[in-house]
C-alpha cells in the first residue's frame, strides 16, 4: 500500500500508513477534531449539538472531553444554559470543567457596551430571537449566581469570578487609558505636602467613546477619583460612581448642577466628598445633607453662603465639614516657641510674589496675632482667591510689612 488512506466512519478515525503491516486506529483522533472543529466555526451550532458536547464533558476520553470543551467553549453565550443545566447532575470532575468554560465564555465576551442607535437612524424592530438572548443570563451572571452557593461549585465559581474580574479589570483600565483616562498611582501636592494614591482622573475635557465610561464599573481596588475641569459633567459622574472600591471623589475647577449632585447617591459607600473652586449655590448646599457621606465634606474656594454652610452643619451634625474660602499663600510654616516660622515658600504662589522668604517669621496677618501655624492658615482660609491680605513678619533683627494677594491652591 502506498500513500496515506484515511477514512471517518461512526465516529472512527483510521489512518492507513504506508508501512507494511502497521495500521493505526484513533477513536478521538486529532485528525477527526481538526474537521469537526472547522465545521463548529463555519457552521451555526444546534443546541441539540451543544447538548451533545455537554454529555461529552464527563466522557472516558480524554480526547473526547477535550474537543467537547473547545467547541463548548467557542460556541459561546448559547452553550450557557445547558452548561449550567449540567451542573444540578455532573459529578465534581464534569462540575469543574463546566465552571472552567463558564470562566472561558465570560473572560473573552465584550466588555464593552452596544453603541447608542444614532439619532439619525430608524431603530430596528427587535427580533423574538434577539429578545430571547438578551433575556438569557450571560456566563458571568451564572458564575455570580453559582458563587453565592455553598459547597465546591460555590467555592470554585467564587475563584473563576475574581480571575475574570483581573481579565476585565486589565481591559478596561486599558481602553479608558487609550481614551485618555489616567488610572494609576499618583504623586498628589497639595500645598507643601505630597503623598501617593491610587486613582481614576479626568483631567479636563473628555472626548472618548461615552460607552466606555461603563468600563469603570470593573475598576476595582481604586478608591478615590477625582475630575477637573469639563470633565465634571453628568455622563462621567454616571460612569465613575460604578467604580465599586469608590470612596473619596474630588471635583475640581469646574461646575456641577443638581443632577449631578443627585448621581452622587448612588455611590455604594461615599466617605469624602471634595468640592475645590466649584462655585455652590445656597441650594446646592442643601442638597449636600441629602449625600450619603460618611466622614467629611470639604468646600474649598466654593464662594458658598456661610449662613447655608452653618445650617449643613447642624442638619449633618455627625460629618466633618471644612469650610474654607479658598484664598491660598504658598508657605510651610514650623511651630518655634510660639512662632510661626516659615521654613518653605512655594515657587510663583503670593507669599514669593510679596517677598516672604524662608527663615522669615509671621507675627500678624491684617491686625491680628499669629502665634502657630494653625492661627496663619486659619486667617488665610476666610480670604478668596484675589484678596489682599497685610502681613507683618520679622526677618533677622528687622520687623517688615508687605501686602500679598492670595491666590489658589493647586493640586498636580
Amino acid at each position: 500500500m502506498s500513500g496515506v488512506a484515511r477514512s471517518i466512519a461512526a465516529g472512527l478515525c483510521v489512518t492507513t500508513i504506508a508501512m507494511p503491516g502497521i495500521v493505526s486506529l484513533r477513536g478521538d483522533a486529532a485528525c477527526c477534531h481538526a474537521e469537526e472543529a472547522q465545521a463548529t466555526e463555519s457552521e451555526d451550532v444546534s443546541i441539540e449539538q451543544i447538548e451533545r458536547w455537554v454529555k461529552q464533558l464527563s466522557s472516558d476520553s480524554y480526547l473526547r472531553r477535550k474537543r467537547a470543551t473547545a467547541d463548548l467553549t467557542r460556541a459561546g453565550q448559547v452553550a450557557v444554559r445547558p452548561l449550567v443545566s449540567e451542573l444540578e447532575t455532573g459529578d465534581l470532575e464534569t462540575t469543574e470543567r463546566v465552571i472552567s468554560i463558564l470562566q472561558e465564555i465570560a473572560s473573552t465576551a465584550s466588555i464593552i457596551p452596544p453603541k447608542t442607535q444614532p439619532q439619525n437612524e430608524p431603530a430596528s424592530e427587535p427580533s423574538e430571537a434577539a429578545d430571547e438572548a438578551t433575556a438569557e443570563p450571560t456566563a458571568w451572571d451564572e458564575l455570580l449566581r453559582i458563587s453565592t452557593l455553598g459547597g465546591s461549585r460555590g467555592t470554585r465559581a467564587k475563584i473563576a469570578t475574581k480571575e475574570v474580574r483581573d481579565v476585565r479589570r486589565a481591559l478596561a483600565v486599558d481602553l479608558l487609558s487609550d481614551a485618555g483616562v489616567f488610572v494609576g498611582t499618583t504623586e498628589f501636592i497639595i500645598g507643601a505636602r505630597s503623598e501617593l494614591k491610587r486613582i481614576v482622573e479626568f483631567d479636563g475635557v473628555y472626548e472618548g467613546d461615552p460607552a466606555l465610561l461603563d468600563l469603570l464599573q470593573w475598576v476595582d481596588g481604586i478608591e478615590y477619583a477625582r475630575l477637573k475641569g469639563d470633565a465634571i459633567r453628568l455622563d462621567i459622574l454616571e460612569g465613575v460612581v460604578r467604580m465599586p472600591d469608590l470612596k473619596t471623589l474630588a471635583l475640581l475647577h469646574g461646575d456641577v448642577d443638581a443632577d449631578e449632585l443627585r448621581t452622587l447617591g448612588a455611590i455604594t459607600e461615599l466617605r469624602r466628598l471634595e468640592l475645590r473652586y466649584v462655585p455652590m449655590s445656597g441650594e446646592l448646599i442643601d442638597q449636600l445633607a441629602t449625600l450619603p457621606i460618611r466622614v467629611s465634606l470639604t468646600l474649598n474656594g466654593t464662594a458658598a453662603p456661610a449662613e447655608r454652610v452653618d445650617a449643613l452643619r447642624k442638619t449633618v451634625p455627625g460629618l466633618e465639614i471644612i469650610f474654607k474660602q479658598g484664598g491660598f499663600l504658598g508657605v510651610q510654616c514650623y511651630d518655634n516657641f510660639n512662632e510661626c516660622l516659615i521654613n518653605e515658600v512655594l515657587r510663583g504662589q503670593a507669599a514669593e510674589k510679596a517677598g516672604l522668604l524662608p527663615g522669615d517669621v509671621v507675627l500678624q496677618v491684617d491686625g491680628k496675632p499669629i502665634k502657630q501655624f494653625k492661627d496663619l492658615q486659619k486667617a488665610i482660609d476666610a480670604h478668596m482667591p484675589g484678596e489682599e491680605i497685610d502681613i507683618v513678619y520679622q526677618r533677622g533683627q528687622q520687623e517688615k510689612r508687605t501686602t500679598a494677594r492670595l491666590g489658589k491652591l493647586e493640586e498636580q
